[in-house]
């Protein structure tokens, strides 16, 4: 319900207004009534009323100062001015001080008065809208980082509620882009977004310069077109796309895929695209499924090449060998997850195909050199609101 008060020393005026206009109409109540400008800025301060009807000249505090004040401390506030007064410069005084309406109190008209209030409700609701879809987007984000880190959380139930009041499109064929380095000096990367591609609504920021955003097929090309400008203020701006996809399901595993690819074209500082179709398959199969423990022969098999042919292929493509870059891959989320989580030692040795939880922190240590404990105790960071996702699946 919003709450109004209504400030005026005649009480006739005042009583009248409280009673004759239908407040329920517009969602609103009148909370308190006072017959001066000070009394008024008590009621004020003890209601905290969104919207403030009041006249303009009254004792003890005029209606300009009270306006002034109200102004001061909550700038959202609604004031509608009253009085018996033609001579513009009041009301002008007022409007100038960022009260929303002024009306004679001499040729009142009903009509007049609830147009005022239809708008003050529609810019009241609509800026509380934004105000929980803003605290729900930030929910999403948090609950969005903890699962692409491998929690058990509540995402899942929240993405298919989405999809289901909101992202509709996620139905047909759509592209993941996964954007990144997209920090430019002072500038956050809400701010920078919003500033780039202002008409894309379906988004999840992540991280510090991060952003997945989501395109429709048709839209595609247009959007392309924003990324190719957007570079030319960021030149550091980097992409990577999945599609195109369909689903609720298809869409989790794409935004996975995405992210750990980023994290091991950063690792090994190399582009996936480089390496041959098979190689890029070995490594979408052994990060997405990072508990397994693949062999080279069983790979090979899943990606349709003889054991030797991979071999050979893999390690001229990555320069190392699977067995090397498996470790690699592995060892970089038992890092992580000692940094960034809570997870049990037996857990994080779980998640990384390892099920003997003594054996992992001697394989741990023989790679580090320093337990996980250890590790754990330097490494971690001490703010959780400065965590970035890990990139295992």
């Amino acid at each position: 319900m919003i709450k109004v008060i209504v400030i005026d020393d005649e009480y006739i005026v005042r009583k009248g207004l409280m009673a004759t206009i239908n407040w329920q109409k517009f969602n609103m109540e009148v909370v308190a009534d006072a017959a001066n400008g000070q009394k008024g800025w008590e009621q004020f301060l003890e209601h905290s009323p969104d919207v403030v009807i009041t006249d303009i000249v009254m004792p003890e505090l005029n209606g300009i100062e009270l306006a002034r004040k109200i102004k001061q401390a909550a700038p959202s506030t609604k004031i509608l001015l009253l009085s018996c007064h033609r001579d513009f410069e009041y009301a002008q005084e007022g409007l100038n001080l960022g009260a929303s309406g002024y009306i004679l109190k001499t040729a009142f008209q009903d009509h007049e008065f609830e147009e005022y209030l239809k708008r003050f409700t529609e810019e009241i609701e609509k800026s509380e809208t934004k105000k929980q879809a803003s605290a729900d987007s930030s929910t999403l984000t948090k609950v969005f980082y903890e699962w692409l880190c491998g929690f058990e959380n509540s995402f899942s139930d929240l993405l298919k509620e989405k999809c289901q009041l909101e992202w509709e499109w996620i139905e047909k064929p759509f592209f993941i882009y996964h954007l990144n380095r997209l920090s430019n000096g002072d500038i956050s990367v809400e701010k920078q977004i919003e500033t780039l591609f202002p008409d894309i609504t379906e988004k999840i920021i992540c991280g510090q310069d991060q952003c997945f955003m989501f395109i429709s097929e048709p839209y595609r090309p247009h959007f392309e077109q924003k990324l190719l400008e957007a570079k030319k203020n960021i030149p550091s701006l980097q992409w990577n796309v999945s599609g195109p996809n369909k689903g609720v399901e298809e869409w989790m595993n794409g935004v996975k895929f995405l992210y750990s690819q980023l994290k091991i074209e950063q690792q090994f500082k190399v582009s996936l695209k480089e390496w041959p179709d098979p190689i890029q398959k070995a490594v979408y199969l052994i990060t997405k499924y990072l508990s397994e423990s693949f062999s080279s022969v069983e790979i090979a098999h899943k990606v349709g090449l003889s054991r030797s042919h991979f071999s050979t292929l893999f390690k001229k493509s990555v320069g190392e060998s699977f067995y090397t870059f498996s470790e690699k891959l592995k060892l970089s989320a038992a890092c992580e997850l000692l940094e960034m989580t809570s997870l049990t030692l037996q857990e994080i040795g779980e998640k990384i195909g390892i099920q003997d939880g003594k054996y992992f922190s001697k394989w741990f240590k023989k790679c580090m050199g320093q337990t996980p404990s250890e590790y754990r105790q330097t490494k971690r960071r001490k703010s959780p609101d400065n965590l970035t996702p890990v990139s295992y699946i």
